[in-house]
């Protein structure tokens, strides 16, 4: 006995089966056909979706990586693979066109950033060269460049983090400061081999010396850095790769300026015999004369403390007053290569009418010369596509326009530039909308689509409509805005059909199968498949003819089948009524959500907002009770951002303070050195204002970078006079001599940590948008800080000093009394 399986075949072999397929018998008893009562067409769907590139009709394909994936790496090996396809079929004409690769993006920014960091170590070498006129100090402080670097890879790789733009952007912000500590180290073993020491006691002591004070001034560095790699929000996302870059590179420096630098320089130093064969190698005579003039200006500061001080703080308040002028914004405004407009025509327009007005546009766009390829997308994405677009149209009467412009490097104008002579040259059509989709801005890490986002909150879609037309018509005038769209501007055309209940009961009917049977005879419903010869499968939709199903008339004349054996119709349960409803109702907080989104054009975000705010201030103190408005998109993110950044750098300043109050084992001689802070914040606002560089997240992380660095050329010199003090020399003396010794290590140091940054500062390559403010932030403070540093610190030690042992002696005579003289 063997055991079987049942199968029970149905499928339809070919049409003229589906056609003599019985659906009913006659009351003559004959058997009724699908072929009797309807026609069987093997034909294409009805179309509701166009795709052109370049006016060539085509077919889009979107690749995605998996989460985790290396961006660049899965752009390669689909290129890889696009190009073996290629080959196999190169008599089929197959052309494929990359609209968005965002791999090639990544490369540039990446391939721009690496450059950064090679152009701005070359840079500080030169630098120090110059100082120097020595090539034994140079090399011996060259070496501590690529050492370091390398060093950083090690733990950049135990921590899995991919060499990207803020990795690389670290190692490019950082390779300035590799050279600090070595300069530092090499300077004092220089001083050494001056006083008669032989190489290796010189390399020993030299680096004894300074060891603490480096190593504070490395901690004081990279405590900044903690605080922001813990952060949350987007800031705490971006920064957290930079940060602990900075840090690994900075301590990989540390430990080579301890080490290597002094065993190189025990090998690789002479000993001069004379004053002036050291002086000759040093380049002590090029120093002569800016020693001469630093110590002038140094005593005079030291005997007119109050007129300098009372200077200081009138540049410091007057720089604060440019703040406003600067601007801020979330991220600053990148030049994307790939641009996106939207076109959306009056709800109801048909595809034809669509194509139309989206060819217009697409003709305009194809003959500006910076345009690479042009690709249409008009009607309803079918399949997953739509989903795993967002901008991709809802409706047959929107279009979108993917164009690609061709490289930064090749062109003159910026995107956004590019994007305005489209929005000129376009036709202003009634009711038709022409909205930019800001790439940059979605790139960036925004949640919104728009930099201007404003959200209403209610109940009543009516009134939130009406409260949105009003908005959008008052920040329309508004310098720089432009694309104002209003989520409920368009309304849906309907047929409402308002079933009489009590006749449809009669009948043995419900609403639910009225509804369903009028779905059937416009739209149609699919009920099953048939696959064909070929193998394909393809749905079979049932539905009346075109003619039975193209006006009111016919629809009102729909025959509903009741269960009780009869047909009854429409128009004798149901009232067919003209009505309006809206294309999409959204919801957040659990709350009916309304939008007015806008984007910005060559203006700041917080200035733009704050016009906004300012014109619908007399629409949000009129809402109704139960309706509020919110900002929402890049003016939200930038708040939030810039809320945990104060955080991240309040607390960098008190870990600055607690490293260097353990270091000096003193409380008051850390507030000295903190005053370099407020000397920075001149020369960021001034360089800020001359560059037009706006406050934006990437310049907040400039800041808090710059506030660890500023502080170190104060710590040498503090560390120095506390130093010379210690071996007995007058206070005011030690604060000179101390000037005198440390100015070359200080202005070496600070010159190349400028020179290092400065090819990122000046950078105009692809991404250079997000780097240029974080090295303007800490070449202009620098500058400032450096400055001040050698004649502002001193005078502020010998008053903080005098204060210190004023108080401390009162104290004791609290605590202990007068103790009388033995």
């Amino acid at each position: 006995q063997s055991d079987f399986l049942i199968r029970t075949v149905g499928e339809f072999q070919n049409i003229k089966e589906i056609e003599n397929t019985p659906i009913s018998i006659s009351q003559t008893g004959n058997l009724i056909y699908i072929k009797d009562v309807a026609t069987v067409l093997n034909e294409y769907k009805e179309q509701r979706f166009s795709l052109r590139t370049n006016k060539k009709e085509s077919v889009m394909m979107m690749v995605s990586k998996e989460s985790g994936a290396n961006t660049l790496s899965v752009g390669k090996s689909v290129k890889a693979e696009l190009a073996k396809i290629m080959e196999e079929f190169p008599q089929k004409g197959i052309e494929f066109i990359e609209i968005m690769d965002q791999g090639q993006i990544v490369e540039m920014v990446t391939t721009s950033s690496s450059s950064n960091a090679i152009m701005g170590g070359l840079l500080a070498i030169i630098v120090m060269f110059l100082f120097l006129r020595n090539w034994r100090p140079t090399l011996a402080i060259s070496l501590a460049i690529p050492i370091s670097v390398i060093a950083t890879f090690i733990p950049l790789y135990l921590a899995k983090y991919s060499l990207n733009m803020m990795t690389l952007g670290g190692l490019a912000l950082g390779v300035g400061m590799l050279v600090d500590n070595a300069v530092v180290v090499i300077e004092n073993i220089y001083r050494h081999l001056e006083m008669g020491d032989d190489r290796i006691t010189s390399a020993k002591v030299g680096a004894t010396e300074v060891g603490m004070a480096i190593t504070a001034s490395t901690l004081t560095t990279v405590s900044v850095f903690f605080p922001m790699a813990f952060s949350g929000g987007i800031a705490g996302q971006m920064v957290r790769s930079l940060a602990l870059t900075v840090s690994f590179a900075l301590f990989a420096s540390l430990f080579v300026s301890l080490t290597l630098v002094p065993m190189i320089a025990s090998v690789l130093f002479k000993k001069h015999e004379t004053r002036e064969e050291y002086e000759k190698a040093a380049g002590e005579k090029g120093f002569g004369k800016l020693k001469k003039i630093y110590l002038i200006a140094l005593k005079w500061t030291l005997q007119h403390r109050a007129i300098v001080l009372v200077t200081v703080f009138f540049l410091f308040a007057g720089s604060l007053l440019l703040i406003p002028k600067i601007g801020t914004e979330f991220m600053p405004k990148s030049d994307m290569p790939m641009q996106i407009m939207k076109i959306r025509l009056p709800a109801g327009a048909s595809l034809e009418e669509t194509d139309i007005i989206a060819s217009r546009i697409e003709n305009i766009i194809s003959e500006i010369k910076e345009v690479k390829y042009v690709m249409v997308n008009e009607g309803v994405m079918s399949g997953g596509m739509a989903s795993m677009d967002p901008s991709s149209p809802t409706g047959v009467n929107e279009a979108v326009i993917f164009f690609r412009l061709v490289d930064k490097e090749d062109r003159e104008r910026v995107s956004d530039e590019i994007m305005e002579e489209v929005r000129r040259k376009a036709p202003d059509l009634k009711n038709v909308e022409l909205t930019v989709i800001d790439m940059s801005t979605q790139m960036s890490g925004s949640g919104e689509s728009a930099p201007v986002t404003i959200k209403l909150y209610g109940k009543d879609l009516n009134l939130m409509r009406e409260i949105c037309d009003e908005i959008a018509e008052k920040i329309k005038p508004i310098e720089g805005i432009r694309d104002v769209n209003n989520s409920l501007k368009d309304q849906q055309p309907e047929r409402h059909i308002v079933v009489d209940r009590d006749k449809a009961f009669r009948y043995g009917l419900t609403v639910a199968q009225i509804g369903s049977a009028i779905r059937t005879s416009t739209l149609g419903t699919e009920s099953g498949i048939f696959r064909d010869e070929n193998g394909d499968e393809i749905d079979i939709r049932v539905r009346l003819k075109e003619e039975s199903r193209n006006s009111l008339q016919e629809i009102e004349n729909i025959n509903i089948s009741s269960p009780l054996g009869f047909s009854v119709p429409l128009k004798q349960i149901a009232e067919i009524k003209e009505g309006y409803g809206p294309l999409k109702i959204e919801r957040e907080h659990q709350i009916r959500k309304a939008t007015v989104t806008a984007n910005i054009f060559d203006r700041n975000l917080g200035t733009t907002i704050n016009d906004v705010k300012e014109s619908i201030s007399d629409i949000q103190k009129t809402l109704p009770s139960g309706y509020f408005i919110e900002f929402g998109g890049s003016y939200k993110d930038m708040k939030d951002s810039f809320k945990t950044l104060i955080q991240a750098l309040l607390l960098a300043i008190v870990l600055i303070y607690v490293v260097m109050a353990s270091q000096f084992e003193s409380f008051s001689q850390p507030f000295i050195i903190m005053f370099t802070m407020p000397l920075a914040v001149i020369g960021v606002i001034l360089a800020f204002f001359v560059t037009g560089t706006t406050l934006s997240v990437t310049a907040f992380i400039g800041i808090i970078i710059l506030a660890g660095i500023v502080v170190n050329n104060g710590i040498v010199l503090v560390d120095h006079a506390n130093q010379l003090r210690n071996k007995g020399i007058e206070k005011h003396q030690a604060l000179l001599q101390a000037g005198q010794d440390r100015i070359r290590p200080v202005l070496i140091t600070s010159i190349t940590t400028i020179m290092g940054m400065l090819p990122m500062a000046i950078s105009t390559g692809q991404g250079s948008e997000m780097r240029s403010p974080m090295a303007i932030a800490v070449i202009g403070g620098l500058i400032s800080a450096t400055f001040f540093t050698l004649l502002v610190v001193p005078s502020i030690y010998s008053i903080v000093d005098h204060i210190s042992y004023k108080t401390e002696k009162k104290i004791m005579s609290k605590l202990h009394g007068k103790e009388d003289n033995v």
